[in-house]
């Protein structure tokens, strides 16, 4: 490997520079005395609660931050509630809300043992404190830094205990800013407003507090320049330094950034689906005819398999649906006045000229398709449980009264339609679909649409608690991917299922005027441009060059929407930047975001060279050392630096101008913790980024 001395002038210069910036500020911090999020700590298995007498009721109710959902005990006049954290936390105030009266006290100490036994670490914190009913009660004191904690709360008038709400707090002390997205990554001539987080001396990272202005810096502009108001724009390729402080220096950060030819996101490894299909479409004895064949509609086994096609080229075969049980239903679920109607009785009222008597029915409420009777007829409610399927999809006649689509399970939600939450074995979500073979595939294709919409909202709901609001000036990626020109004039991205980017009215798929988008943009999320295009009809149309049909622009859009819908790894504000795994497994996908540490994927650069590479490294996951591999074709300047997830550069293993040939690097990482890494080769035109995992 070549030497890399003669490069420590440019190492030094950065160095000075980010040291320089920090030396400026102080190295000062912003303390904040706050609540500790407890039932997210208790979720995300980091603490645990007990409770003495146990009733099996929900333990963290009393950390939901709602005192009005509260832990009942109604036989005893005690109640003992110990918490245990998986490390040591500052504790100096905490607050309870009961509804009835009586006497609390507080006690910790480091370890579980040491409350118990009232030993070593062991301190009480408040003894015997009367508190009144329906009214917060509070206690500081002095900072201690505990692992275990235990509330008493005794009723001194008669039975029954009922703790609405128990919440700590101590100083949190914020050390730095954290600059988004991590690693910055930028084309030239592009531009995009950064997001600035801080981070606490446990390594939380939280969204910035400070209404102060900040002050943004760049090493070198020639590369990627910044504004005043956080606006990074790509000026060359190369890489440089983004820096960003408070104007009082209390805070600050920095951030290396890349300016790259063009890249697109880390695409997630294929998903499979496992689909069982249900077709209502029994033969009649009174022809030896399907009832799709009886009524001329299509053969719905065909649209089956061009659902299946169309999802996975749009997605760039990232879903795929694979069926793997068929039925061929011999009985219907639908209730007319409350009956089931048999075969033959709906084929006769779908022979009546207009349907009249199916209209009426509908109009009234007098059909129902009964969702329960046939998830568990089929056993689709033990199948999902046990994972032999995903979900189900029920090719129906029209006026069966299904739903497009429906949730059921004990957690449902609104799914384009009520959930289900009861009357089926369902421990987890079920999708059902309700498809209608009168129709074509891409009548198919925009009832899966609207269980998209449904999922990703739900999902942006759950993580930022916020609805759908494309209009927001505050809005959530998911109102910036459904934004119109009709409602945001100047600033659409996709559109919905309903409106396309320049539609003005509902299904307006065929509209041929050119309005400005930032829809391609999405192939890169979540770095979200400036960059914008002219698109209409002619950009989803289906089958270029042909006569525009109906059909085919309703088609072509939806396969252009669901195109340019996030498929890449990482998370962003709490949520997957791969929406489809809230769409085809939501509580699945809800868990991963929990887990998941990289915030932002690494992306992908469209722009190499021909005979430059960056391997693997070998082996890996590594402890604690590893092996990196690159070819450059021609003599080149390069750089090499190691990552943390949170974008900071830890090591820099090679930098200078080499010769063309292979080259070996090792890297050591003794003294750095298990987890998740990224190593950058940086040459003129050309960055690429690796993701490596250190497990020891």
């Amino acid at each position: 490997m070549k030497s890399t001395n003669h490069c420590v002038g440019r190492q030094f210069l950065i160095a000075v520079l980010v040291a320089g910036f920090a030396a400026a500020s102080g190295f000062a911090q912003i303390k904040r005395v706050l609540p500790f999020d407890i039932l997210d700590q208790i979720q995300n298995k980091k603490a645990s609660v007990t409770v003495v007498p146990s009733t099996g009721a929900d333990s963290t109710k009393p950390f939901d931050g709602n005192p009005f959902t509260e832990f009942a005990l109604h036989t005893a006049d005690s109640l003992v509630v110990t918490l245990a954290f998986d490390t040591l936390v500052s504790v100096e105030k905490s607050k309870v809300f009961l509804w009835n009266g009586g006497v609390w006290s507080l006690e910790g100490a480091d370890s579980l043992a040491d409350l118990v036994q009232k030993k070593g670490s062991y301190a009480l914190i408040s003894d015997n404190r009367p508190y009144s009913f329906f009214v917060w009660d509070s206690v500081i004191f002095a900072k201690k830094q505990v692992r275990c904690l235990r509330l008493r709360a005794r009723n001194t008038t008669g039975l029954g205990v009922y703790l609405g709400e128990w919440m700590l707090e101590g100083t949190v002390t914020y050390t730095r800013f954290v600059i988004y997205p991590s690693p910055l990554t930028i084309v030239p001539g592009a531009s995009m407003l950064l997001t600035i987080k801080v981070e606490d001396d446990r390594g939380k990272v939280s969204p910035n507090f400070l209404t102060e202005p900040l002050d943004y810096g760049s090493a070198n502009p020639s590369i990627a320049g910044v504004s005043p108001d956080g606006t990074l724009t790509g000026v060359a390729v190369g890489s440089t330094t983004i820096t960003v402080r408070t104007d009082g220096g209390e805070l600050s950060g920095a951030a290396p950034v890349s300016v790259v030819q063009d890249f697109r996101g880390v695409k997630v490894p294929p998903m499979t689906i496992k689909v069982a299909v249900l077709y209502e479409d029994p033969v009649l004895a009174s022809s030896a005819n399907r009832i799709h064949e009886e009524f001329h509609w299509r053969d719905p086994r065909i649209l089956t398999a061009s659902l299946v096609k169309h999802f996975r080229e749009a997605t760039d075969s990232v879903l795929n649906f694979q069926i793997v049980e068929v039925v061929e239903g011999t009985r219907l679920f639908t209730k007319y006045k409350g009956t089931y109607l048999t075969v033959d009785q709906f084929v006769t009222l779908l022979k009546e000229p207009g349907w009249p008597t199916l209209r009426a029915a509908s109009d009234s409420g007098q059909l129902a398709f009964d969702y329960r009777e046939c998830v568990k007829y089929y056993s689709f409610d033990t199948k999902r449980n046990n994972g032999q399927i995903d979900e189900v999809w029920v090719w129906a006649a029209p006026y069966l009264a299904m739903y497009e689509s429906q949730l059921m399970g004990p957690n449902a939600f609104w799914w384009n339609s009520p959930p289900i939450k009861d009357g089926t074995a369902l421990t987890k979500l079920l999708s059902v679909m309700g498809l209608n073979y009168e129709r074509g595939v891409d009548q198919a294709f925009h009832s899966f649409g609207h269980r998209t919409e449904s999922a990703i909202v739900q999902a942006y709901h759950n993580a930022l608690g916020k609805p759908w609001n494309p209009k927001s000036t505050t809005p959530t990626p998911w109102d910036l991917f459904t934004r119109v020109e009709k409602d945001m004039p100047g600033l659409a991205h996709v559109g919905n299922i309903h409106f396309p980017p320049n539609g003005v009215k509902d299904y307006d798929y065929g509209n041929q005027t050119l309005v400005r988008s930032y829809a391609e943009n999405w192939y890169r999320y979540p770095y979200l441009f400036n960059m914008s295009q002219q698109v209409n009809v002619s950009t989803w149309y289906y089958t270029p060059g042909e006569p525009l049909a109906e059909g085919l622009d309703h088609l072509g859009y939806l396969r252009w929407w669901y195109g340019h819908l996030p498929r890449y790894v990482g998370v962003t504000d709490g949520v997957l930047n791969n929406w489809w795994h809230y769409v085809v497994d939501f509580e699945a996908a809800e868990a991963l975001a929990k887990s998941t540490s990289v915030s932002y994927p690494i992306p992908v650069n469209t722009g190499k060279p021909e005979g430059f590479r960056l391997e693997q490294n070998y082996p890996n996951p590594f402890n604690p050392s590893t092996t990196i591999e690159l070819d450059l074709a021609v003599r080149s300047p390069m750089t090499v630096e190691v990552f943390n997830v949170l974008g900071q550069r830890i090591r820099t293993l090679a930098e200078g101008t080499f010769d063309a040939g292979t080259y070996r690097l090792s890297f050591d990482g003794n003294g750095l913790s298990s987890g998740l890494y990224y190593y950058r080769l940086t040459t003129p035109g050309w960055v690429q980024t690796r993701t490596m995992a250190m497990v020891k």
